[in-house]
């Protein structure tokens, strides 16, 4: 009968069974810790939690959980590989410069998912905050700023891989500066318009949806990135804006405005007498006082001009709406009325016309 000792020493693919065994045992105690320890976070967190803000219970647990498994997983099977003892070469290959590159870079992808996890975290409650402001802008924002802030942490642990990896990170950064500097200048444009959208996210100068005018461009805004901005024009057709341009051009937002101007100046007949021309002129004000869809703080009303073929009386209000379709109809009433009431005074709407006056000729014989 073979010795259990003489069992454990025989070779299997160049390991004995003992060791083989370890391993296999390290891996299952690996997964019963893991089983065991997940469960009291999932439990005890979720209490303590759960005394602070619920909201966040899900969050923290499915950032904490997950990475936390795989930390110990990875732990469980290096250990396990380290059990082993394996030769320190196999063939033409070393182990320790397979196993170890293998065991940093398991790390750094753990690490690199658990603060993904973190800035899911940090987008709920910007995106929360977003929801609270009037502007949205801030809506708009949000993704940006968590597709930047993923993308300093991929950077950062390219970086990390590369330090562990051998690499002079310094002189790589050195290098990378020389070359950051002629690249800078080549791509003088991208960062004008970098700058251009940090200017649009800090002073709001217009919102999504907002009808706005930069340079010849007019439209409603319908996206806003950090190299351009989409406005879509009033034929449908769709403009992509550099955002360097909101710098350098002055951006009217017709969106903004608290009321909407009626300016216009309509002529009567030079045969309209003077008390006919204060009755119409004082008609129209009251028109103006009596309508509610008016802005009453300010208006003007006056005869103002002896034109060519008319009469001129200068006609200067504003609108309480600033939709422009309900401008549009309080501006048709107010036509109509001012109509009816020069109907009503017998004031005659002048047209363009000459009159030609002829001497008659006296002559002799």
């Amino acid at each position: 009968m073979t010795p259990i000792s003489e069992i454990f020493n025989q070779n299997l693919f160049g390991v004995s069974i003992g060791k083989l065994g370890l391993f296999f045992s390290i891996i299952l105690i690996t997964f019963i810790i893991k089983s065991i320890f997940l469960y009291i976070v999932d439990k005890k967190i979720s209490i303590l939690i759960k005394k602070t803000k619920p909201e966040l219970d899900d969050l923290i647990l499915k950032a904490i959980k997950s990475p936390l498994g795989y930390l110990i997983l990875l732990q469980g099977f290096y250990l396990a590989i380290l059990s082993l003892q394996l030769p320190e070469k196999i063939g033409q290959f070393e182990i320790a410069a397979i196993v170890k590159p293998i065991y940093i870079l398991s790390i750094s992808f753990i690490l690199l998912y658990f603060v993904f996890k973190i800035i899911n975290i940090i987008a709920y409650y910007l995106h929360k905050e977003a929801k609270k402001t009037e502007s949205t802008l801030d809506d708009q924002l949000v993704p940006l700023l968590v597709k930047s802030l993923r993308i300093l942490v991929v950077t950062v642990g390219i970086l990390f891989i590369l330090q562990n990896f051998g690499y002079n990170v310094t002189s790589l950064l050195a290098g990378l500066g020389i070359g950051g500097l002629a690249f800078a200048l080549a791509a003088q444009n991208t960062v004008s318009n970098l700058f251009g959208s940090i200017t649009i996210f800090s002073d709001k100068p217009f919102q999504l949806g907002d009808w706005i005018q930069v340079g010849d461009i007019e439209g409603t805004v319908e996206d806003v990135g950090f190299r351009t901005t989409r406005v879509r024009r009033f034929d449908q057709a769709l403009v992509t804006v550099p955002n360097s341009l909101f710098i350098n051009t002055g951006v009217v937002n017709y969106s903004a405005m608290k009321k909407r101007r009626i300016t216009f100046n309509i002529g009567v007949t030079y045969g309209t007498s003077v008390k006919k021309i204060n009755e119409a002129v004082a008609g129209i004000k009251r028109i103006i006082e009596g309508d509610e869809k008016f802005d009453h703080s300010f208006y003007m009303v006056r005869f103002n001009d002896f034109g060519t073929y008319s009469l001129n009386i200068f006609i200067y209000c504003f609108t309480s709406t600033t939709d422009w379709a309900e401008s549009l109809r309080v501006k048709e009433e107010f036509n109509l009325k001012i109509m009816q009431l020069f109907e009503d005074l017998g004031v005659e709407i002048a047209l363009p016309s000459q009159k030609i006056y002829l001497n008659a000729i006296k002559g002799g014989n």
